[in-house]
């Protein structure tokens, strides 16, 4: 599970970081970017007034030639 972010949506804001209770959440280059180990509680997306953000039901995979 995870979350998926619409970087053409997004503004930086930064209100998703703030409510994320796992901290998987943070601002690059103005957009949210959403790290592994993210619960899908939805508090990002309830949070997004601009409604970037959006829970998905696959998992979110490691960057390719990242360490497991």
């Amino acid at each position: 599970m995870g979350v998926k972010i619409d970087t053409l949506k997004c503004t930086g804001c930064g209100a998703c970081n703030l409510v994320c209770p796992v901290g998987v959440l943070s601002i690059v280059d103005m957009k949210c970017h959403a790290d592994e180990g993210c619960i899908s509680c939805g508090k990002c997306v309830e949070t997004c007034q601009w409604h970037a953000i959006t829970v998905i039901d696959e998992p979110v995979r490691k960057k390719k030639g990242a360490k497991t």
